[in-house]
């Protein structure tokens, strides 16, 4: 094991950007933080030789860092001892050596290091992780998408209207709705973006919510955890679900540019016969009277996962101040 510990030091954790050409500098400041979090796990692509490691993956966005003309030296195992990498340049491109806890060492060489994105719409996709006030759990989820694409690839992924609703991410009144359970949740700073409070007021104006507008002002000439909690709770109130209906479909319309995931002929014969049963029991819900929402879960399209194609139908439960919804899924 002495030789592995002569490849990779611990000197050698925070080096791994001092040996790389300055065009190649950025793709490798993004492989860094894939080490930092300890998510490295290189893979083949369908019908593809290179090898290549997730970037950046949700609903939104499908990220990889792309080793081009790559070639493994021994073998990557599955550990959940750190990783700690060290990379040489090499007169035709780079070799990343790989220490996997003191356990096993393998290297990439490869010629240059290269971001892959794919950009889709997210404007329906829904995960139903926590029970209550679902809808507002879904625009929680959704935003931080959208702030996870713009903190990690910039804000050239991200059109208008995104870089202005990823600023709700971390707005306090809709961070406690959230979406995932504790361990699995990454909590961000609270955040009250002056460009983000004055969306929401143009909001309120638009669908002549002034209540809510009056406390959105307040709120933002002084923020408190009092306000953010009434704010919050006026979220989830009946009177103002114009407003909030209003928030999701600038959500909805802002994802709408960019391409649904496309799946192979069997898988979409599937898929379709999911969608057809989602579609009859919303316009059965709709015929009594019941306002709904349709949302989709899907596998990733370039790294396949664990999760099976669901179609969920969010129903719109009016009580005499608050509103919910109950959720009916279909897979």
């Amino acid at each position: 094991m002495s030789k592995i510990v002569d490849y990779v030091s611990e000197d050698n954790k925070n080096d791994m950007l001092n040996d790389v050409r300055d065009s190649d500098y950025d793709a490798f400041v993004k492989l860094s933080q894939v080490f930092e979090l300890n998510v490295f796990c290189p893979v083949h692509m369908e019908g593809e030789k290179d090898w290549v490691v997730a970037y950046l993956m949700n609903d939104a966005v499908e990220s990889f860092l792309v080793f081009k003309d790559s070639v493994m030296t021994g073998k990557y195992i599955d550990v959940d001892e750190e990783q700690i990498p060290f990379v040489q340049m090499l007169k035709d491109g780079y070799m990343l050596i790989v220490n996997q806890g003191n356990k096993n060492i393998f290297t990439i060489k490869f010629s240059r290091l290269e971001l892959r994105t794919y950009l889709f719409n997210y404007g329906s996709m829904g995960h139903f992780w926590i029970k209550g006030y679902e809808y507002l759990r879904q625009l929680e989820y959704q935003l931080a998408d959208i702030r996870d694409k713009y903190r990690y690839l910039g804000e050239e992924v991200c059109n208008d209207a995104e870089r202005v609703l990823m600023k709700l991410a971390d707005f306090p009144p809709i961070k406690r709705f959230q979406s995932v359970p504790d361990q699995y949740y990454v909590s961000y700073p609270d955040c009250v973006y002056e460009e983000a409070v004055d969306y929401l007021i143009d909001i309120a104006e638009r669908v002549e919510d002034n209540s809510i507008r009056r406390k959105l002002k307040a709120y933002k000439k002084k923020t408190s955890g009092l306000r953010s909690i009434q704010l919050a709770a006026m979220f989830g109130m009946r009177k103002h679900a114009v407003f909030v209906d209003a928030i999701i479909a600038d959500l909805r319309e802002a994802a709408s540019g960019y391409p649904q995931r496309i799946f192979s002929r069997e898988e979409q014969e599937i898929h379709n016969v999911i969608h057809a049963k989602a579609i009859a029991n919303l316009n059965e819900y709709e015929r009594q009277g019941y306002k709904c929402l349709l949302y989709r879960e899907e596998p990733f399209m370039y790294a396949r996962d664990s999760i099976t194609y669901k179609e969920h139908v969010l129903v719109y439960i009016n009580g005499i101040i608050s509103r919910k919804a109950k959720i009916v899924s279909f897979e």
